[in-house]
């Protein structure tokens, strides 16, 4: 089927149903500049219904933004292709860094969809300070936050927020807590997330049952200028299912802890310092949760990570210098077998040392410039590695001993360079160029993975790999361009780009016949292992969100994607990448209530990966269904229905599935999307 026949029904047929404050009519996003036609910078997610503990649901609203889905609470962010640690997703400001060498606890788990308080996204080149290693975009998600009083009394504020959903009985709820008053705030937050297995026309996803709390402790003080936070998280995920990965979590659970200071300067500038530590623990298995094959498997892993930024911003420019470090290991045991243990990582370390500049102004009254330079220091590291099996296989040994004896310590120096123009064109009109340098260095997945296994950062294709401790950066050379046009009844803003990537890194078909050996005899359905490798590569594509306010109570709304992801040096497409979505929306708004009906249509993707084996995915149409009432100003109620007839789907960028015995899904098979479900949510603000 054509990949743009769903468009023009995309643009017809209704809408999902923002829950923005209700108006007597309807409200055009804030603008950036008053008088000006360009969106708000960094992009904000408008406020949305929760009917799923999955924070990813709301990312996947964004223009040019999707997930890699691996289970119920491992959203993966995609951007224009883009994943993994390609894109920098900061939750509360800090990049987390994941416990699990598949990304389990993927950065999206540790803020669960109750506790958001909003998403926002640099549209398309991100600066230069937003963060490190920024190649496919920085995204942010900050949680609910209490603010300050505004005299000397103490208030007591609160949120409450839960809900259910009939598909996998899931429940979630979160409650927020503070006092404050106007130079000191204590917040108190936790949340539970629990669902049974999820269901879809023609059976249930196995296993897919869930479970997730968190707990958060801030104390804010505020004066003359100076302000200081302290937020102390911890996040523990019980037994969870992950049916595109070899294994399901068991547990994934640690603390987060920030500190950042901020000081007002009589000159006008303001100076800000933060640090932050992390320490986390992850054990998974493939016979807890489902069926137990001839070979039992656990594994704990581990991550210790600690960071710092300080930087300082006076009349348009931003300087800085920031940083982290970060330790992980992981371990590999038989149950049935307590001689049994294979190193997987072993103390292996990634520090990051940076320093930017950046600088925002006007060049005349036409033309506002964005320029930035970011030069950065990656170092890597690993220890010796072991496993019980290269007593009695002897390829194993040549294989950990190669790993052994080679150099492992790795430097790499990366630049990223931004220069973005806009020009107002009219009142209403705004035109946004934007050229970039940007550049990533290898994860230590693809460095230190010295045995072939599927520990691959949540690749979820079913085969195995193989890390190159030789890997160099990849770099891309990023093209942007785009409109912001804006009246008193219309908004559209779209955004074609294109990457030049050289040095991607991806999989190919592994010709070390050591490496072949081990793996075909470990796990002989996989077919031939991949090496990590660097491979040339482009994106190009065009996103867009547009808005269209049919009269004082009708709107019509919603976002369109498109990325192409294809290497250069072969005829092969890249991995995993979106087929075309559109969201359309459209919603009937009162002083106290609002409903809509929301369309996703999503174009068949043909362009697969022939390396991976990937999958074709046929294209398909989603109808949900939403209605907010507004019963007083402090309490709110949600409803909807999603994927209102129940329609039978594969998303292509859910995984394939690898638990046997279940007669709904067949093992390799590509996971379904969720079926039917009626859900229910309440806020209620105090």
């Amino acid at each position: 089927m054509d990949r743009f026949a769903f468009l023009p029904l995309s643009l017809l047929i209704t809408a999902s149903l923002p829950t923005t404050a209700l108006a007597d009519h309807v409200e055009l996003p804030t603008m950036s500049v008053a008088g000006t036609a360009g969106e708000m910078t960094p992009y904000a997610l408008p406020e949305t219904a929760v009917s799923s503990p999955d924070s990813g649901e709301m990312v996947k609203k964004l223009p040019g933004a999707n997930i890699n889905q691996n289970g119920p609470l491992t959203s993966i962010v995609q951007y224009r292709g883009l994943f993994g640690d390609r894109v920098n997703v900061l939750i509360d400001g800090v990049r987390i860094s994941q416990a699990g060498p598949n990304r389990m606890d993927s950065p999206l788990s540790y803020l669960p969809a109750s506790r958001v308080g909003n998403i926002t996204l640099y549209r398309g080149i991100a600066p230069v300070s937003s963060g490190i290693e920024t190649i496919g975009g920085t995204i942010m998600a900050e949680s609910k936050k209490a603010a300050f009083a505004s005299g000397d009394e103490a208030e007591i504020h609160g949120n409450l927020s839960s809900g259910y959903a009939s598909n996998g009985d899931t429940r979630f709820g979160s409650v927020t807590g503070s006092i404050a008053d106007q130079h000191h705030r204590l917040q108190l937050s936790a949340s539970l997330d629990r669902g049974n297995d999820l269901e879809f026309d023609g059976g249930k996803i196995l296993p897919s049952e869930h479970e997730r709390d968190t707990v958060g402790l801030a104390y804010g003080f505020k004066q003359k200028g100076t302000e200081l936070e302290l937020e102390l998280d911890h996040h523990d995920t019980g037994r969870t299912g992950t049916p595109a990965l070899p294994m399901d979590i068991i547990w994934a659970r640690g603390e987060n802890l920030k500190a950042q200071l901020s000081q007002s300067l009589e000159n006008g500038g303001k100076l800000r310092a933060k640090v932050h530590y992390q320490d986390a623990d992850h054990r998974m298995d493939n016979y807890s949760l489902r069926p137990a094959g001839m070979l039992q498997r656990h594994t704990d892993s581990d991550v210790i990570a600690q960071g710092y930024r300080i930087d300082y911003s006076q009349s348009g420019w931003q300087v800085g210098i920031e940083g982290d470090t970060t330790e992980h290991n992981a371990d590999i045991f038989d149950p049935t077998n307590t001689m049994f243990r294979t190193q997987n990582f072993n103390n292996v370390e990634r520090d990051r040392f940076s320093a930017f500049a950046e600088w925002n102004g006007a060049l005349n009254d036409d033309w506002q410039l964005e320029s930035g330079l970011r030069l950065s220091r990656i170092e890597t590291d690993a220890g010796q590695v072991d496993s019980s099996m290269a007593m009695m296989m002897a390829p194993i040994a040549s294989l950990r001993d190669r790993f052994n004896s080679a150099d492992r310590s790795q430097q790499d120096n990366l630049a990223d360079i931004v220069v973005k123009f806009t020009r107002t064109l009219t009142s209403a009109l705004d035109l946004e160029i934007g050229l970039a340098r940007k550049q990533r260095a290898p994860s230590y997945q693809e460095r230190y993975l010295w045995l072939p296994l599927q520990s691959t950062s949540g690749l979820a294709d079913g085969k195995n790999y193989v890390g190159n401790i030789e890997l160099d950066p990849e770099t891309a050379y990023q093209l942007e361009l785009g409109l912001d046009w804006h009246t008193s009844k219309a908004a559209f803003s779209p955004r074609v780009f294109y990457h030049h990537i050289n040095d991607y890194i991806q999989g190919v078909s592994s010709a070390d016949t050591t490496v072949n050996m081990v793996s075909n005899n470990m796990n002989p359905t996989a077919g031939t292992p991949l090496q990590f490798s660097n491979v040339d590569a482009r994106l190009y594509g065009i996103d867009t969100n547009w808005l269209l306010a049919l009269t004082d109570n009708w709107q019509l709304d919603g976002t369109i994607s498109y990325v192409r992801g294809k290497r250069r040096d072969t005829s092969d497409n890249l991995y995993r990448i979106a087929p075309l979505t559109a969201r359309t929306m459209l919603s009937y708004i009162r002083p106290d209530w609002r409903a809509g009906v929301e369309a996703v249509t999503v174009a068949a993707q043909n362009q697969v990966s022939a390396e991976n084996d990937e999958q074709q995915t046929g294209a398909y149409a989603l109808f949900n269904l939403a209605a907010q009432y507004a019963v007083s100003d402090r309490l709110t109620v949600n409803a909807g229905i999603n994927n209102l007839f129940d329609r039978f789907y594969q998303d292509h960028l859910a995984g394939y599935n690898r638990v046997s015995g279940n007669a709904d899904i067949a093992v390799g098979d590509r996971l379904p999307g969720l079926g039917r479900s009626v859900y229910i949510s309440l806020n209620l603000d105090w």
